[in-house]
């Protein structure tokens, strides 16, 4: 099987600068979110190709996918090491995260920093219009970030976090599946499974 990660969004010591410089930025703020980072990448390019993505198009998903958190970087320790579920307030100030890395990614002047941008900004979009900044529903949202939203919410339910143990693999499916319609995808949400009956530690 070939690499599911276009070579553009592959080892940061051939990408650009701008790259290896928000790269080592976030592994220095939270290697937590440095290695999930990397974990969403993986699995959002196994997504894409079941979706015919061409080469473009899976460049930027994979990228976005990279930096998917960068906006972290902005947000208070407060927030951002608190351990345990956040409050009213803190979670207000986490939902900034998609903006801050959206205004970060466009700052690399890459080429093709305004597409992945965009992408950063919606991958926490709800496919019914509940989510987050824009509240955006449906084939509103970017394919890629609808990929992007069922790749994150499940590394992030199936990783170690300070208020609580990862979920096993099953759980977590269960659970994204119970959010079809909701803020997953549903086909996104099938190909999901599909990915992980074929590959389970993708």
């Amino acid at each position: 099987m070939p690499d599911p990660i276009p070579a553009l969004a592959l080892p940061l010591g051939r990408a650009s600068a701008s790259l290896r410089a928000l790269a080592l930025a976030l592994e220095q703020r939270d290697a937590y979110t440095d290695g999930h980072c990397d974990r969403v990448c993986r699995l959002a390019a196994l997504l894409g190709q079941r979706f015919d993505l061409d080469r473009e198009r899976l460049a930027h998903l994979a990228l976005a996918a990279r930096f998917h958190d960068i906006g972290k970087i902005g947000v208070r320790d407060d927030v951002l090491l608190y351990p345990g579920r956040l409050d009213a307030a803190r979670r207000q100030r986490m939902r900034l995260h998609p903006e801050l890395g959206e205004r970060l990614f466009r700052a690399t002047e890459r080429d093709d920093a305004a597409q992945v941008a965009h992408l950063i900004r919606h991958h926490h979009e709800a496919y019914d219009g509940s989510g987050y900044p824009d509240g955006l529903a449906g084939d509103a949202i970017p394919l890629e970030a609808r990929i992007l939203a069922a790749a994150d919410g499940y590394d992030a339910m199936t990783s170690d976090r300070p208020y609580r143990p990862a979920l096993p693999a099953r759980a977590a499916l269960e659970a994204l599946a119970a959010e079809r319609g909701r803020r997953i995808d549903p086909e996104v949400y099938r190909q999901l499974e599909a990915v992980l009956r074929r590959d389970p530690d993708a």
